[in-house]
């Protein structure tokens, strides 16, 4: 545990001693070898040979370094496959590939920094299997705003591969991470032909080939490859209302989403004062194959905006309908979190045959702590239960005020009563007031998403909280994750986590080594340094060197500190040059540049309490001797300021 609070991230096996670098290598070889051997012997005995190798070598994705690509080169044509495997991370096979005699296989699911030993295998047409060159890779690292996370999972997942997103101030990000709490695969929400992305992307699914598709708020419904390449999308006025929130994939490959319009609420008092206008809900279906957008579905149709009894807060948003999802019957599931209501429409999209909560409900509460208040995901289960996140927002303190859970309803049709049959609220309580979701997976365990904290002070804000538990309301699986925020409208989030089986069809021969099981949080929350405690201290110390920003050794962290100070200060790059006194202590790829580059962004690192600007970046253990630090634009390389001065375990020059 750091002095701040949070356990370090266990460092992958790409940055690991030599000594156990080796010893990798050793493993790695000796089982590819005895794969190799054992297979040409059963190979040649049973069919007198395969195809020849040529040619094989390895590469990391430009995109994504957390894909390899093998391109491999045949002496005549069959299929290929990559066996590959980490003793911590585990063993996978990918999907075989075309028949052909030039081959690129990417391998997906692998762990930053992390070291894989490969086998090439090849199938030839009479189905007989064999096993050719081997070798190994190291996977890249994670991008800045992902590596920047701090990370604490323990236990494991029922679920191969969860897939969630993560938004911060300046990007948006999707992931997956494996069964026990590892980032395998990533991928930046990217301007679409000058058409800007918001960065509050919302939910992603993945279609029968793989594909993935998601929607950024308000913009665009976008199809994506696994290796990051668009494939498809729609967005802006062309989308028919801008889509947001929900969409569902359709069995014959159409996409049913939801699309904001504007609406005048009302007459104007005076000809110069414009009418209210509200966001009102519709749903589309795009057909990709020819472009066409039909609007199925208008909320107005249904309910009267005009009338005050509809609303239950009001908001310029009318319904904010935030989920979509197929009930019993093909009934159409929809949360509309503004009204604490949930609604079933039929399937030809002409009737709402029943609403659950809110103004004219038709299920009532005969105990009112089964109410929920400003909810997502809403799913009919196939037992006709209602599973959905209950936010809490607005929850009256008669029936326990501010909290968050997931909670099951049963929905009694003669009585029209709605009763709670299962909850999840953890101890101590995580309210999220807003985002979130629970889904229930094919094991029964529930995955509940805490995705939004930004109640409380700025320098206290809590994790992003995922956490997988059984039908006896057992965690089995606990996921944190925390950045520090710049300031209160930074507001980290993460929308959705839902569970998948693979990325691009690989299959686990053997699953990744058991984390420990899943801890309480600790005391007060999670914290990457406590802003007034380290105030004080450097109140207190004179600043190791000084020039736009100060700088100052506090322990194992240097801190860079400006006031007055904006954003803008400090959205150019920090460079970062650690000078070791034993030049045995830097990484071997460092070795011949003389020092460890940590260069980093504000973003990443940085707080802006008070009108303040605030980093504070990590030290290694060993004797620094050097310290180079500064500030430099990117494009152009130009240094905007620079200091130099001793390093912690050097004694300053007398």
């Amino acid at each position: 545990m750091t002095a701040e609070g949070l356990p370090r991230r266990p460092p992958g096996p790409a940055v690991v001693s030599r000594r156990r670098r080796a010893a990798f290598r050793l493993w790695a070889a000796a089982i590819a070898l005895l794969a190799v051997i054992g297979a040409a012997l059963a190979l040649n005995a049973a069919y007198g040979g395969i195809p020849e190798v040529l040619a094989h070598r390895v590469s990391l994705h430009p995109q994504n370094s957390l894909i390899a690509q093998v391109q491999v080169t045949l002496s005549d044509t069959a299929q290929v496959f990559i066996e590959y495997e980490n003793p911590e991370a585990g063993k996978f096979v990918t999907a075989l590939s075309e028949p052909g005699t030039e081959h690129t296989i990417p391998v997906v699911r692998l762990r930053p920094e992390t070291i894989y030993a490969y086998t090439i295998g090849l199938q030839a047409g009479h189905g007989g299997r064999a096993y050719g060159p081997a070798g190994e890779f190291t996977a890249g690292p994670l991008p800045p705003e992902l590596a920047g996370l701090q990370i604490r999972a323990a236990g494991r997942s029922s679920q191969p591969l969860i897939v969630a997103d993560y938004k911060d101030r300046y990007s948006a990000w999707y992931s997956f991470w494996d069964e026990t709490g590892n980032i395998v695969w990533y991928h930046k929400a990217q301007d679409l032909e000058n058409f800007k992305i918001d960065w509050r992307i919302h939910a992603i699914k993945q279609k029968p080939d793989g594909n993935l598709v998601f929607l950024s708020r308000y913009c665009c419904v976008v199809e994506i490859t696994p290796l990051g390449q668009v494939a498809d999308w729609i967005g802006g006025a062309g989308a028919a209302h801008y889509p947001h929130h929900d969409f569902l994939l359709l069995d014959d490959s159409r996409i049913l989403y939801v699309g904001k319009e504007q609406a005048a609420l009302g007459a104007a008092v005076h000809s110069w004062e414009p009418a209210t206008i509200v966001r009102t809900d519709r749903l589309h279906i795009w057909n990709p194959a020819d472009g066409s957008i039909e609007e199925v579905w208008d909320s107005r149709d249904f309910w009267d905006i005009a009338d005050p009894g509809q609303w239950v807060r009001q908001s310029k948003d009318w319904l904010h309908l935030n989920s979509l999802s197929v009930g019993a019957g093909g009934r159409l599931i929809l949360s509309f979190p503004t009204r604490n209501q949930i609604a079933a429409l039929s399937p030809d999209f002409r009737r709402v045959e029943w609403q659950l909560g809110g103004p004219g409900s038709d299920y009532q509460f005969p105990h009112p702590g089964d109410r929920f208040y400003a909810q997502h995901t809403a799913a009919q289960l196939p037992n006709g239960h209602i599973l959905l996140f209950d936010n809490g927002y607005g929850r009256p303190d008669s029936e326990g005020g501010a909290y968050s859970r997931a909670l099951e309803l049963r929905l009694d049709a003669a009585s029209g009563t709605a009763v709670k049959v299962w909850e999840y609220r953890p101890d101590p309580d995580i309210y999220s007031r807003a985002i979130s979701s629970a889904f229930r997976l094919s094991s029964g365990h529930t995955l509940v998403n805490f995705g939004r904290n930004i109640d409380g002070p700025v320098e206290a804000f809590s994790p992003l909280t995922l956490i997988e538990v059984d039908r006896a309301g057992d965690a089995v699986f606990r996921l944190e994750t925390f950045s520090f925020p710049l300031h209160r409208n930074t507001d980290p989030h993460r929308y959705r986590a839902v569970g998948l089986t693979s990325i691009m069809g690989e299959t686990m021969l053997r699953p990744p080594a058991a984390r420990p099981g899943p801890e309480r949080p600790p005391e007060g929350g999670w914290r990457r340094w406590p802003v007034q405690e380290l105030e004080a201290r450097l109140a207190a110390a004179a600043p190791a060197a000084s020039g736009p920003f100060d700088l100052h050794l506090d322990g194992r962290r240097l801190v860079y500190r400006r006031q007055p100070c904006a954003l803008e200060d400090a959205e150019n790059i920090f460079f970062l040059h650690l000078y070791p006194a034993n030049p045995g202590h830097l990484p071997e790829e460092r070795r011949e540049h003389g020092f460890d580059n940590r260069d980093f962004r504000f973003v990443e690192w940085g707080a802006l309490p008070d009108g303040k600007c605030l980093a504070s970046m990590p030290l290694p253990e060993y004797p620094i001797a050097r310290i180079h630090t500064g500030q430099y634009v990117v494009e152009s390389g130009e240094r905007l300021w620079e200091a130099e001065f001793p390093g912690p375990g050097i004694p300053p020059a007398q």
